[in-house]
């Protein structure tokens, strides 16, 4: 049974590390410096930016989330969360994901 516990251990590390690690393919993706400026656990951007590229880009484009004023996601999500069908938890892990890359890209930007 032991074996079995390490075997899911390691499958659920890889399939966090797989949604959370920033890629060159993807500019999207959150980085270290994204979870440290924005001061978000990279996991939990990781998962923000998995459930953001699985849902929002099924009606929108893939945008940068700096091309909408980091305060109107707060307005945006909400209501767009709920016709994507998206729970609470989704909902807010995908705001905290919008909210950071919006802010932290605006700033490198400047």
């Amino acid at each position: 049974m032991k074996p079995l516990t390490t075997i899911l251990a390691a499958l659920t590390l890889s399939v966090i590390t797989a949604c959370s690690v920033h890629t060159n393919d993807d500019p999207l993706a959150p980085s270290p410096a994204l979870a440290a400026q924005s001061n978000i656990p990279l996991e939990d951007l990781g998962r923000g930016h998995a459930i953001f590229m699985r849902q929002c880009t099924q009606c929108h484009e893939k945008r940068i989330p700096n091309e909408i004023p980091t305060d109107q996601w707060h307005v945006i999500v909400p209501g767009m969360a709920w016709n994507a069908g998206l729970s609470k938890e989704e909902e807010k892990l995908v705001t905290d994901y919008v909210i950071a890359a919006s802010q932290v890209k605006t700033e490198q930007t400047r």
